[in-house]
């Protein structure tokens, strides 16, 4: 059978066309209608107009500068008077001092005007002919200029006319009053000083200069307490208690270094006993007077680093920082010689305990004194701070 000759399949194609007819009527209606549902027009980059090109205007010539005219030199309100004056003074001075003073200020001017109040005659010109200011008053309009220039400073003509008498009498005053003489060399009796303020001044000499000790170029300035918090004290080698000022020892190389003081920033205290380090025998003895209170057997400096031969005092008691110091230490206010350091200090000389007293009578340490442990307790409670000390060879 043949496709589309059947009566079911010319009803089918009826039916068929009948629905694309009402679908084609459907559409037209649809877009004659344009309903708000519909989706809106979106304008692209091809919708836009090109741009318009902008046109150049046109570059302007721009004239060459003119060149200006030489600079007007204008003369200082002061200069001519002042130059004047400088002419009629002296026929000598150079181009360099006028040039100066062309080139000051009003300020400058009054100074001048009190450098010539120094010498009485340009002084009395200048107030003997007024004439000479009014005119360069009528050409320069500032008065403070004429008047600074005319009338000089009474204050520094009197100041001229009359000396400070401050200067007169400073001499006097810096003149040493009751230099203190030395203390009598021997014996064991000594003055000493400890610190009462925090920082006490040292001086070269009697109201000198102050000074500062050094160790190879390291100040070492006077401070109270010390590093160690112990108070700062000083064997006094000149002067007695009711003096202004006291010849001390300072610690500071070289040893032996002195330094004066003023005893009001001190407490006077005084000793009567001495410590002798003899190193040709390796021997400590305390004294009192002519008495000998203890000797001992010490160790001192071997070949490379000497116990140097000095006179030091006690300078400060503390507790052994290890074993191998002992239990107590006593500083000597004394320096190697030999050494520059020890242990990343400054080597200062001590008497001190040990951890091998089988070394005694022997050169073997660094340069300090070791004792017995036992010994160096009796040291420590037999010296007081300030004590003479004496190392001998």
């Amino acid at each position: 059978m043949r496709i589309g000759t059947s009566r079911a399949d010319r009803l089918g194609f009826a039916v068929f066309a009948a629905l694309a007819s009402l679908l084609a009527v459907l559409v037209v209606t649809n877009l004659n209608n344009d309903p708000t549902e519909s989706a809106q027009s979106v304008t692209t980059f091809a919708d836009v107009a090109p741009p318009t090109a902008i046109p150049q205007t046109k570059a302007l010539s721009i004239p060459e500068p003119t060149p200006s005219p030489e600079p007007i030199t204008i003369e200082p309100a002061a200069a001519s008077l002042t130059e004047d004056e400088d002419e009629s003074d002296s026929d000598e001075q150079d181009e360099d001092d006028d040039d100066q003073d062309a080139s000051t200020a009003d300020g400058d001017a009054a100074d001048e005007g009190t450098t010539d109040t120094s010498d009485p005659t340009d002084a009395q010109s200048a107030n003997a002919e007024p004439a000479q200011a009014v005119p360069a008053a009528s050409a320069v309009p500032n008065p403070q200029a004429a008047a600074a220039t005319a009338v000089p400073n009474p204050q520094a003509a009197a100041a001229t006319a009359v000396p400070n008498p401050q200067p007169a009498t400073q001499p006097g005053a810096a003149a040493p009053v009751n230099v203190p003489a030395d203390a009598p060399a021997g014996g064991t009796f000594t003055h000493t000083l400890s610190a009462k303020v925090s920082r006490p001044t040292l001086h070269t000499t009697p109201g000198g200069p102050a000074f500062t000790p050094t160790f190879n170029g390291t100040a070492l300035p006077a401070v109270n307490p010390t590093v160690f918090g112990n108070t700062l004290v000083y064997r006094v080698i000149a002067g007695q208690p009711g003096d202004v000022w006291a010849k001390v020892f300072v610690p500071a190389r070289p040893n032996g270094t002195t330094a004066w003081v003023q005893t009001s920033q001190f407490n006077w205290g005084s000793s009567n006993r001495m410590i002798q380090i003899n190193v040709s025998n390796n021997t400590v003895t305390i004294f009192e007077g002519s008495n000998v209170l203890l000797t001992t057997a010490a160790v001192t400096g071997k070949s490379s680093s000497r116990t140097p031969l000095a006179n030091g005092w006690v300078e400060e008691i503390m507790a052994g920082p290890s074993s191998a110091y002992g239990p107590r230490l006593l500083s000597l206010g004394i320096f190697s010689d030999s050494l520059n350091s020890f242990g990343g200090s400054i080597p200062k000389i001590a008497l001190h305990g040990t951890n091998n007293p089988s070394l005694m009578g022997q050169y073997a340490s660094n340069g300090c004194i070791r004792v017995p442990n036992d010994i160096i307790n009796q040291i420590a409670g037999l010296m007081p701070v300030g004590s003479k000390v004496i190392i001998t060879g």
